[in-house]
């Protein structure tokens, strides 16, 4: 598939100005858009009737309603205090409402003035002239640019009239505010003595609503606090209810323990462990009620020795109760068993026996009359008894703690109602407190309300013109001119797609320019050639040595060959932006140049699409480049020899419909490699750099790169794009030849800015052309190719 750039299908190039450039080129244009400019501010000047302006200030206040103790307002705000911004702003509005200035109109007789009668002529309505000529602004200038001023101009071609207009505006202004503040100040003082008697009325309700309040509640309140007794008495009750519900709960376990102790032993087996379930208050409990029971307590030598013998018994029956537990613990930890254990239980039958011993005989008797489960089956009773009561008294306090609850919540209830009322009449009293005192302040400073405002500069008849002023107008016509003129410059710069000189085209290119190529007369060549040559009459290097045609192509030869020795050039292709520049003729007439100085040359036709060097030169098409990059055809094999001695040909080849593949493969390099060590200089005819993409990938192999031009044809654009291509692959133009150059004085196709840069062509053609241009020509056996087109 070909590799051909659909330039259709391809983006338009982005226009790129230089600046300094277009200044260097546009400045005729530039120049005219600044006189236009000029010229035209001047007769603005000249025909414009002048304006005359006059101005005022004006200070605005707002009057003090301070009055000091003496009487006299205070010298701070004797000027008036400062207002706010959108207060300014309404007042700038009425300085240019309709209604105040129709009041002025009428009242000052202003429609007398010379512009009224000719505002009213064309059309134009009295207060509608004056908003058109007036300018209103507020604050001042500079660091003062947020003072309460009021700063107005206005604009005549009378400058008295424009001072009258302003200052009967002005008065109008002041009178509509004066008056205004005395009316404002007398129905604020209405309003705020009908607020006075409502607010009067409301504080009146709310205060006997808080005494009625106050008479109805059965509680005390002292100001903002309320004694509450039920919620006194519902915090002891709530502390009497958690001890009685603890002790309660104390006793249920407590019971519940011993019962299931009990109905756990059989008989009266250890039945003396049944003690260490009890604790040392309980155990004195119980002893008390079991003497109080068998009243031996009532002999008075039993009374006598009953501080001793209590004492005693306690420590005996603390001791065997401190043994039982140890005994019962020990026996858990270690077994019953163990020595300890033993030695332990040695101890209490120790202690029995002492107990036992030292009781009275009374208490001995009946001690042994009662068994220790009979104690604890005694004392379930008595903690029976016990839970009872709590149960009972835990059920009266929760009555007694739900009705107290119930009636602290009235009084909380009725404590709010009336602090809400309390809170009502408070600000009732607030309200008519705060109009009290904005009465009498009213009151006091009527003659002090309103705004003030003080002129600071009066309206005065002005000097000289406001407008037109020479200055701004010249300042105004040069910048307006200078912004067409650039215009005008970029606009042409936009259109013109010429070179404006050879310096112009090698900055483009960035590559010196070697030869102006003249453009040829193919008729008066055709008729100089013998018609039996093979070598097409374009090629003038060969058909006319000595002319002015052939003088150019070796002014280019020999810059390529100063250029060749200096960088080691041995391959060299030639291209151009688009078709038709003549970049075959022109590299065919440097290669009969070249071969003429001595050199083994080679000429490559590598335009494998549109191929015209074997019709140039006459000779056979096939084998060829293509032929040689396919592998099917050695290199040496498909190179002729030319007419020209020095010269040989490798033609394009066997048509084919992948060029562009064909000199990507890897046989071009080698097959250049090759043929650079057999010839001094290897010239390649490539396609179009616009058209396809063939001459980008020659461009990579070889060691320069010419670009043939033709400046009236292509313009500064596709030059421009044929550059960036090679610039994106990193090969930059070594040279450039410009072709097709008229030779009728006119320059060489630059515009008219350009001249010959080469004045001795034409005195060289006279001086030293031959007269006779057919001796050149040279027969070639190759006879059967037919001769093309002139490629020129």
């Amino acid at each position: 598939m070909e590799s051909v750039i659909d330039s259709s299908k391809q983006k338009a190039p982005v226009v790129e100005i230089n600046p300094v450039e277009m200044l260097r080129r546009r400045w005729p244009q530039i120049f005219f858009g600044l006189f236009v400019g000029l010229a035209l501010s001047a007769i603005y000047y000249a025909v414009t009737p002048p304006i005359y302006e006059s101005e005022i200030e004006i200070l605005v206040g707002q009057r003090s309603s301070e009055v000091t103790n003496n009487g006299t307002i205070s010298g701070a705000n004797a000027s008036g205090d400062a207002i706010q911004e959108d207060q300014l702003a309404t007042h700038l509005r009425l300085f240019v409402s309709r209604r105040l200035l129709s009041e002025t109109i009428k009242s000052k007789d202003l429609a007398k003035l010379d512009s009224f009668k000719k505002a009213s002529e064309n059309g134009c309505n009295p207060i509608d002239h004056i908003i058109k000529h007036i300018e209103v602004q507020s604050g001042g200038e500079g660091s003062a640019r947020n003072a309460m001023v009021l700063r107005a101009c206005y604009r005549d071609p009378d400058p008295e009239h424009a001072a009258i207009v302003l200052n009967a505006i002005y008065e109008s202004y002041r009178d509509y505010v004066e008056s205004h503040g005395q009316n404002s100040t007398k129905q604020a003082v209405d309003l705020i003595e009908q607020a006075r008697k409502t607010h009067e009325q409301e504080l009146d309700t709310a205060d006997l609503e808080y005494r009625a309040f106050v008479k109805s509640v059965p509680v005390l309140i002292d100001g903002a606090n309320v004694q509450d007794i039920h919620k006194d008495r519902l915090a002891k009750l709530e502390t009497e209810l958690s001890k009685v519900t603890t002790s309660l709960a104390e006793s249920r376990s407590r019971l519940e323990v011993i019962e299931s102790h009990l109905s756990s032993r059989i008989g009266n087996e250890d039945s003396i462990d049944h003690l260490a379930l009890l604790s040392q208050t309980e155990v004195n409990r119980l002893k008390l009620f079991l003497d109080m029971a068998r009243g031996g307590s009532q002999s008075e030598a039993f009374q006598a020795e009953q501080p001793i013998r209590q004492e005693v018994a306690r420590t005996q029956y603390n001791r065997l109760l401190t043994l039982l537990q140890k005994e019962r613990t020990m026996s858990d930890a270690f077994g019953s068993e163990h020595p300890h254990v033993e030695a332990v239980r040695k101890e209490i039958e120790i202690t029995q026996q002492f107990i036992a011993s030292n009781a009275p005989a009374e208490a001995r008797s009946k001690a042994r009359s009662l068994e220790p489960a009979e104690m604890l089956t005694t004392y379930t009773s008595l903690l029976a008894h016990d839970i009872a009561e709590f149960e009972k008294r835990k059920a009266l306090l929760m009555v007694d703690a739900s009705r107290e609850m119930r009636l602290a919540k009235q009084v909380e209830s009725d404590f709010m109602r009336g602090n809400a009322l309390r809170k009502k009449l408070e600000r009732a009293q607030s309200r008519y407190d705060e109009v009290i005192r904005r009465l009498q302040e009213l009151n006091l400073s009527r003659s002090y309300a309103g705004f003030s405002t003080d002129v600071l500069a009066s309206p005065e008849v002005a000097k000289g013109a406001a407008w037109p002023k020479l200055p701004i107008v010249a300042a105004l016509g040069a910048f307006m001119g200078l912004a067409l003129g650039l215009l005008m410059g970029v606009a042409a710069e936009l259109m013109d797609s010429t070179f404006t000189d050879i310096n112009d085209l090698e900055r483009a290119v960035g590559a010196p320019t070697i030869a102006h190529v003249p453009r040829f007369d193919a008729r008066k060549l055709r008729n100089q050639v013998q018609s039996d040559a093979l070598v097409q009459p374009a090629v003038v290097t060969f058909h006319a040595p000595r002319s002015t045609e052939s003088e150019v192509y070796r002014i280019a030869r020999t810059s390529l060959m100063v250029s060749n020795r200096k960088d080691e050039v041995r391959t060299i292709t030639m291209t151009s932006p688009q078709p038709g520049d003549g970049k075959s003729t022109t590299i065919s007439n440097l290669a009969v140049s070249f071969a003429r100085t001595g050199k083994n040359v080679l000429l490559i036709d590598a335009d494998m699409r549109r191929p015209v060097i074997a019709g140039i030169f006459g000779v056979n098409t096939e084998p060829g480049l293509s032929d040689v990059l396919s592998g099917t055809v050695a290199g040496r094999d498909a190179i002729v020899a030319s007419a020209v001695p020095g010269l040989d040909l490798m033609p394009h080849g066997t048509p084919t419909s992948i060029p562009a593949e064909l000199l990507e493969s890897d046989q071009l390099p080698l097959m250049l490699g090759q043929l650079e060590s057999q010839y001094d200089l290897v010239l390649i005819d490539a396609p179009p750099l616009l058209a396809v993409a063939d001459p980008a990938i020659i461009a990579r192999h070889v060691d320069s790169v010419v670009l043939t031009v033709r400046v009236r044809k292509n313009g500064r654009r596709p030059v421009e794009q044929a550059c960036k291509i090679l610039q994106d692959i990193g090969v930059a133009p070594a040279a450039v030849v410009v072709n097709g150059v008229d030779q009728g004085g006119k320059g060489y196709g630059y515009g008219s800015q350009s001249r010959d840069r080469y004045g001795y062509v034409g005195e060289y053609h006279q001086q030293y052309c031959a007269k006779d241009v057919g001796t050149a020509n040279v027969p070639s056996p190759h006879r059967t190719v037919k001769r093309d087109r002139v490629a020129g």
